[in-house]
Parts: C-alpha cells; structure tokens; sequence
C-alpha cells in the first residue's frame, strides 16, 4: 500500500473516538427528548432486544424483524435530530 493511501485512511482510534462522540450525542439526544417520543424509542428497543434474544443469529425471520425495528428507530432518531436542530436554530 503507497503511503499516500495509509494517510487517508483514519486511524481506528480516530474511528473509536469518532464513534463514542456519536454515542453520547445520541445519549444526549434521547435524554432530552419528549417524553412520548422517548417511549415511542425505548419501546422499539425494547422490540428489537427481544427478537434478538429470542432467535438464533441464523434465524432469518428474527433478523428481518431487528432490522425492521432498526429502521424504525433511526427513523425515530432522525426525526428527533432534526428537531434538537430547530430547536437549536
């Protein structure tokens, strides 16, 4: 690999740093938010730590509903995201 390319490429404790300020940020985020839409997320946590426990990791039902309730979530985060920015503006 040139060296060039080895530059670029972030460091894993970049990626780690970089990962745990999203973490808190999004800690944040849930701690502020409404109360309902907080329930709304916990409970869609709640699903999808169930689906998980309940099945094998081979078991593609099971997967396909975590990942429903993935989608679900982000899109939660992602609304109350856009909020906390309206907010702030």
């Amino acid at each position: 690999m040139p060296l060039s390319a080895s530059r670029a490429q972030p460091s894993v404790q970049t990626l780690t740093t970089d990962r745990g300020a999203r973490i808190r940020t999004l800690g944040r985020l849930l701690r502020h938010a409404a109360s309902g839409d907080a329930d709304v997320l916990l409970a869609g946590l709640a699903r999808m730590l169930d689906a998980h426990i309940g099945c094998d990791h081979g078991d593609d039902a099971g997967n396909a509903r975590i990942r429903a309730q993935l989608d679900e979530i982000e899109l939660l985060l992602a609304l109350e995201i856009e909020r906390a920015g309206l907010r702030a503006a």
